[in-house]
């Protein structure tokens, strides 16, 4: 490789510092939400806050940051068998989801239930989720027998 695609592989300086900047900000602001929430030990709260965020707020500022300058996109990268498998299967569980809301929602207005609709919400996403999860199983096992 040339010194040239070396050094273009690089960010610049002060993208890292925005970087650790942009984290710090984060970790600081949710440790102190966090530590609010409980008053009662707000220190203790707050540094936990700051060590479960510090992780996840600076890979966000590399990300915004940094990555653009250093990753290299793969111009057929959403053009994989796995996620056509994925769209295979969020197709068919969103039509089996569309379905058994219109098939509930009737049976609700005709037999005249009353329900709470939290738990039927809940359960739609639950269903929907193991729907796509098994139809994605199902078409996977059938491409790769």
């Amino acid at each position: 490789m040339s010194k040239a695609s070396f050094t273009s592989r690089r960010a610049p300086i002060h993208h890292y510092v925005l970087a650790v900047l942009l984290g710090a900000i984060l970790t600081i602001a949710v440790s102190v939400l966090v530590g609010a929430s409980n008053p009662g030990d707000f220190w203790l709260a707050a540094g936990i806050g700051a060590l479960c965020s510090a992780y996840p707020a600076m890979s966000l500022g590399a990300r915004v940051f940094v990555s653009n300058n250093t990753v290299t996109r793969d111009a057929h990268g959403g053009q994989g068998v796995e996620v056509q498998w994925m769209r295979q299967a969020g197709a068919g569980a969103f039509l089996d989801i569309l379905v058994a809301t219109i098939v509930i929602a009737g049976v609700l207005a005709v037999g005249r239930f009353q329900v709470e609709t939290l738990p039927v919400l809940l359960g739609l996403v639950g269903l929907s989720a193991l729907d796509a999860g098994l139809r994605y199983l199902a078409i996977r096992h059938r491409a790769l027998k």
